[in-house]
C-alpha cells in the first residue's frame, strides 16, 4: 500500500496526516470534516497535533556544528606545528571561537560565568599597561590570554570530549609520523619537527593519551578503535626515544589509571561496596610500600628521584632563576613589572642571565616557572592568580570524571594533572595562544554528567476476562 500525505492548511502552519492510497481525491465530506473551518480547529486552546513542528526558518548557525570540529582541527594543527606560515591559521582560528562564543551567548555565557578563573590574568595583565615597559604589549597579550581562554570554552561547549581527543590524535599522529621520518637527533634524544626533546616527548605523550582513550572507548566506532590501538605501541616508542625521565613516568603512569579504569574501576561498580573494598586495599598497599621504603630502607625520595629523572639539585639551572624571580618580586611586589617587563633585550641583567645559561643573547627567555613568571610580571596578586587558576582547572576536571567516570573524561583528568605538574617548571600558564593551555583549560571548562538511565514502562497487563456470576 502506498501511503501519502494529507495536506490541510491551518492559517499559517500546515498539518500533514498520513493515509492510504486515494485519501487525497475523497471529498471532505466522506472523509469526516466539514467544508467550513471548524470551530474545535479554529480554537485557540487547541494544542497541535503530536509530532507536529511549524517550519522553522534556517539560519547560518545551524550549519557551526559542521565547522567547529574543523576550526578545532585547524588550531590544533596551528598549534602543535609550529611553522610560521601556519600563523595565521591559528589567528583565524582563534578568532572564529570569539565570534561564535557571542553568536551563541544563550549557550556559552552561563559556561563563560562558571569559568571567571579563566580572566584573572588578562585583567591583570592588561592593567599592567599603565606601568609596564611598553603599554602596546601588555594590552595586545592581555588580548591573547583573554581569547586563550575564549577558544577553550567554545570548544568545550560545542565539542564532545571525544571529538576533542580526535583532533588531537589526528595532529599529533602527523607530527609522530613527521618526527619519524625526519628524527632529530640531539646528545642521543629524539628532538623530531620540534627541535627540543621535552616539546617532542610532551606531543608524543599527548598521542599516547588521546590514541589509548579512543582504542578503551567503548562509544568509539570500531575501525577507528582498530587504528588507534596500533598506534598506541607506536606512540610508546616514540615517547621512549625522547629519554625523557619525566614523561617516562608519566606514561607508566597513565597507562596503569587508564587500563585500571577500564578493566578494574568500572567492573567494580557492579559488585556491591565493591569499588569502596578497592580503594581500601590500595590505601593498605600504598601505606606498606611506603612503610618499606622510608621506615625501613630509608631512602632518600629527593635524591632518587632527581638520579631517576637524570636532574641534578639544581634542575638544570631552574633554582638560580626562582631565586631571581623571588627578589624581583620582593622589589615589586603589588604592581610586579609589567606584562614582559623582565625578559627584555634592552635589560642588562635579563642579557647576562641568558649568557650564563650558555646563550650569546636573549631571545625569547622565561624563569621556567608558570607562577614566577606571572609573579614577576604582575606581583604577587600575578602569582596567587596563576596558583589558583590550576587549582581550579585540576579540580574541576576532577569534578567532570566523578560525575562521569568514563575514559574519556579519565584522559582528560590525566592531561590536566600533568599539565598542572608541568606548570612548575615550565611557563605555559604565562604564554597566550599557549596549546597547552588550551588543553588544560578545556578539561576545566568541560561539565558532563553520567547520563541517566531511562527506565523502561512496565508491560500492562490484559484484563482478566469478566465471568458472569451464576445466580
Amino acid at each position: 500500500m502506498v501511503r501519502r500525505l494529507l495536506v490541510i492548511p491551518r492559517g499559517d502552519s500546515v498539518l500533514r496526516f498520513r493515509g492510504c492510497e486515494g485519501m487525497l481525491d475523497r471529498p471532505a465530506e466522506k472523509l469526516g470534516m466539514n467544508k467550513a473551518p471548524s470551530e474545535a480547529i479554529d480554537a485557540p486552546g487547541m494544542e497541535p497535533v503530536v509530532g507536529f513542528q511549524p517550519a522553522q526558518s534556517r539560519s547560518l548557525l545551524n550549519y557551526m556544528r559542521y565547522c567547529d570540529p574543523v576550526m578545532m582541527f585547524m588550531w590544533v594543527v596551528s598549534t602543535t606545528l609550529l611553522f610560521a606560515w601556519l600563523a595565521p591559521v591559528r589567528y583565524l582560528a582563534a578568532f572564529y571561537f570569539a565570534g561564535a562564543l557571542f553568536l551563541l551567548a544563550r549557550q556559552t555565557m552561563p559556561v563563560v560565568a562558571r569559568c571567571w578563573p579563566l580572566f584573572l590574568l588578562p585583567i591583570l595583565c592588561t592593567t599592567s599597561a599603565l606601568w609596564a615597559p611598553s603599554s602596546d604589549e601588555a594590552l595586545r597579550k592581555g588580548l591573547g590570554l583573554a581569547l586563550t581562554g575564549v577558544i577553550a570554552i567554545y570548544a568545550a561547549t560545542r565539542l564532545s570530549g571525544r571529538q576533542i581527543l580526535l583532533a588531537y590524535f589526528a595532529v599529533e599522529l602527523i607530527a609522530a609520523v613527521m618526527s619519524a621520518a625526519m628524527p632529530l637527533v640531539i646528545d642521543g634524544s629524539w628532538a623530531g619537527i620540534f627541535g627540543q626533546k621535552n616539546f617532542y616527548a610532551l606531543h608524543m605523550f599527548f598521542l599516547f593519551v588521546s590514541s589509548l582513550a579512543l582504542a578503551l572507548d567503548s562509544g568509539t566506532n570500531r575501525w577507528l578503535r582498530a587504528f588507534a590501538t596500533i598506534v598506541v605501541p607506536f606512540s610508546v616508542f616514540m615517547v621512549l626515544m625522547a629519554k625523557s625521565g619525566t614523561i617516562t613516568v608519566l606514561l607508566l603512569g597513565a597507562s596503569v589509571l587508564m587500563i585500571g579504569q577500564v578493566f578494574l574501576w568500572q567492573p567494580t561498580s557492579r559488585i556491591r561496596h565493591g569499588r569502596t573494598l578497592l580503594v581500601l586495599m590500595l590505601t593498605i598497599a600504598g601505606l606498606i610500600v611506603a612503610y618499606v621504603l622510608f621506615a625501613i630502607l630509608q631512602i632518600d625520595l629527593t635524591e632518587e628521584v632527581l638520579g631517576a629523572l637524570g636532574k641534578d639539585s639544581t634542575l638544570t639551572g631552574r633554582t638560580m632563576l626562582w631565586q631571581l624571580a623571588e627578589h624581583a618580586m620582593a622589589e615589586h611586589p603589588l604592581t610586579g613589572l609589567g606584562a614582559n617587563g623582565f625578559w627584555r633585550q634592552e635589560s642588562g641583567v635579563a642579557n647576562g642571565v641568558a649568557q650564563s645559561m650558555g646563550f650569546e643573547r636573549l631571545i625569547i627567555f622565561n624563569f621556567h616557572n608558570a607562577y614566577y613568571e606571572n609573579g614577576v610580571n604582575y606581583g604577587y596578586p600575578g602569582m596567587f592568580a596563576t596558583m589558583l587558576l590550576a587549582a581550579w582547572a585540576l579540580g574541576s576536571s576532577a569534578l567532570t570524571w566523578l560525575r562521569n567516570q568514563s575514559v574519556i573524561n579519565a584522559a582528560f583528568l590525566i592531561l590536566a594533572s600533568m599539565i598542572v605538574l608541568r606548570t612548575t617548571s615550565e611557563a605555559d600558564l604565562a604564554s597566550e595562544y599557549s596549546g597547552t593551555s588550551v588543553l588544560l583549560f578545556i578539561a576545566a571548562a568541560r561539565k558532563e554528567w553520567r547520563p541517566k538511565r531511562v527506565a523502561q514502562p512496565a508491560s500492562i497487563a490484559a484484563p482478566a476476562p469478566l465471568v458472569r456470576a451464576r445466580t
